[in-house]
């Protein structure tokens, strides 16, 4: 009966995750920065996942997409999964 309970426990946990992730992966603006003027901002940068945008005071935009997962600044060219073992399912 207890192992009963903490399976549920960890499918309804699985499942709140999938919905965390699912609504956080669309947003655009995971990271934004502005330059400002002495009167006006000049200009706005934005990242995701996906891509990099800047914004100027023009509402002009100028976006570049990421070739691969491996050009984000936060990875430098190392591997995006370290090598863990898969674990052994009785």
């Amino acid at each position: 009966m207890a192992s009963a309970v903490v399976q549920i426990l960890a499918f309804l946990l699985v499942i709140s995750g999938w919905v965390l992730v699912s609504s956080t992966l669309p947003t655009d603006y995971w990271k934004v920065s502005s330059i400002d003027g002495t009167v006006i901002t000049t200009a706005t940068f934005w990242a995701n996942l996906w891509k990099t945008c800047v914004t100027d005071s023009t509402g002009v935009s100028n976006c570049k997409d990421f070739p691969s997962m491996l050009a984000l600044d936060g990875l430098q060219g190392s591997p995006s999964l370290p090598p863990f073992p898969s674990p052994r399912l009785n």
